[in-house]
């Protein structure tokens, strides 16, 4: 057995004795459940550890992040409950691409809704000869539109807000603390 110094000394009788392997499983188990903890903080995985003892006496070792039953739910299925034929599988990734492509669908629509309400809105500012689209007189726009530019608004006010709060926040002075 290596020492600290690199000297090698020969293995005593007082290595083996049940208390001396406690202890060094007692380490080895705390250390499994510290590097367990810093890789599920570090990474945010999901972890389990399950170690039962050989002797069946001690408690298990369980260890599980966010929570060891949500793991194992998430984790382990059930032989009855969650058996899938393939052709049950592959209809439902079908049924997931069909879902896909109609949501797909309807973000396009979308967001060609909102291009034309950003050029009506461009188009009344150009008419009014405003220079801020905020400034643009509401009854000029359509009943599709007044939803939309007031979300638009609502964002701005919310944009302003945070800025003045941030500017004031920056003025204080500092607070000494003695």
């Amino acid at each position: 057995m290596a020492t600290a110094k690199g000297t090698v000394r020969r293995r005593q009788d007082g290595d083996r004795t049940r208390e001396n392997l406690q202890n060094r499983i007692r380490y080895r188990r705390d250390r499994l459940v510290q590097d367990a903890w810093e890789i599920s903080e570090l990474f945010a995985p999901h972890l389990a550890i399950l170690a039962f003892p050989a002797s069946g006496k001690a408690k298990p070792l369980l260890f599980g992040n966010p929570t060891l039953e949500s793991v194992l739910r998430n984790v382990v299925v059930d032989a009855d409950v969650g058996a899938e034929t393939a052709e049950e599988a592959a209809a439902r990734v079908a049924a997931m691409r069909r879902e896909a492509g109609w949501i797909g669908a309807r973000v396009a629509q979308e967001q060609a809704r909102l291009r034309a309400v950003a050029e009506k809105v461009k188009a009344a500012q150009e008419e009014q000869g405003r220079a801020h689209w905020w400034e643009v007189d509401v009854d000029a726009l359509g009943e599709a539109e007044l939803p939309e530019f007031a979300a638009a608004l609502d964002a701005l006010r919310a944009d302003v807000l945070r800025r003045l709060a941030m500017l004031a926040e920056d003025r204080k002075p500092p607070q000494w603390q003695w």
